[in-house]
């Protein structure tokens, strides 16, 4: 089966927004976990840190600007 511009680009919103869901229910996780485990706290916001810093980075090698 041959994808259209169309079809490819129609995948890839829908693998963004699942992927999407996932991290967001994976990082509300964690902080509610934190909420529960103080000494967690710091790993958890160093990952919200390097999560947005590969975003920030991303979007310099993409050329793209959110």
């Amino acid at each position: 089966m041959t994808l259209t511009t169309d079809r490819i680009a129609a995948e890839l919103l829908e693998e963004t927004l699942l992927t999407l869901e996932q991290v967001s229910t994976g990082v509300t996780v964690m902080a509610i976990g934190a909420t529960r485990n103080p000494e967690q706290s710091p790993r958890v916001r160093q990952l919200l840190g390097d999560l947005l810093a590969l975003i920030q980075e991303a979007e310099g090698d993409l050329g793209t600007y959110a």
